[in-house]
């Protein structure tokens, strides 16, 4: 399985989002990528009211980002505000090429997100060929025990959608706390963890990339700057893990 992480800038607006997520995916698949994975909140943004979003909107875009799924056969697990039971959650929906769509809501919630979203409860575990995935969002990635249980399941490999939006100088002394953690993940499980996070500004904060494709001995395999936006991609076999 070819995996991919997309490290692009987020924007309130949803149809420049779903642009950029519409031109990386088509990049994805001259690449022949199997699966792209894009930051947390990627389809609306994450620095923002999320009371004013729109969920049909959100639902709108989803569905035309399927519509590029099938049609170029690369699978892709997005980030959206998305409501269930009349309760808005911080969620990650796993797009297949089958048409068939899995959703986790984040579990681990920052001060910010309980402004505005229920904590989810339970993990994702997906399928794509031989390999198991398995989804976490940002603040996720400091919960030891939920990788573990990941693990316990049979993920082979750990999806982490971030958005690591902070003022300048939090965003700097922050840089190596969230590069440490997925490693220590990777590590501690023996499995890949493949982290999108998104760069550049969003409503006056920074968000300062540092994508991360980590391997199963904790070898940072692939690695993004600060910057750019960027694809990583890494060929994962089932051999590996």
């Amino acid at each position: 399985m070819k995996a991919a992480v997309a490290q692009v800038r987020l924007f309130d607006q949803i149809e420049k989002n779903v642009s950029t997520i519409s031109k990386y995916i088509s990049f994805a698949s001259k690449e022949g990528i199997d699966i792209l994975c894009f930051p947390e909140c990627n389809i609306t943004g994450y620095v923002r009211d999320f009371t004013k979003v729109n969920q049909d909107e959100v639902i709108e875009a989803l569905n035309i980002i399927q519509k590029q799924v099938t049609h170029s056969g690369v699978n892709v697990t997005v980030g959206a505000p998305y409501f269930e039971r009349k309760k808005r959650f911080n969620s990650a929906i796993v797009l297949l090429t089958s048409g068939k769509r899995h959703i986790y809501h984040k579990i681990n919630l920052t001060s910010s997100d309980e402004s505005f979203f229920k904590k989810g409860k339970e993990p994702l575990i997906f399928r794509l060929g031989d390999v198991k995935c398995g989804v976490l969002i940002c603040r996720d990635q400091n919960d030891p025990s939920l990788a573990t249980k990941y693990k316990t399941l049979g993920a082979d490999a750990i999806f982490i959608l971030s958005a690591h939006f902070y003022e300048p100088i939090e965003a700097i002394r922050k840089l190596n706390k969230n590069r440490a953690l997925p490693i220590a993940r990777a590590v501690e499980n023996n499995l890949f963890v493949l982290k999108a996070n998104a760069v550049g500004l969003n409503n006056e904060k920074i968000s300062l990339g540092g994508s991360l494709i980590i391997d199963p001995e904790g070898f940072v395999v692939r690695e993004g700057n600060a910057i750019n936006e960027m694809i990583l991609s890494y060929e994962i076999s089932k051999e590996d893990v």
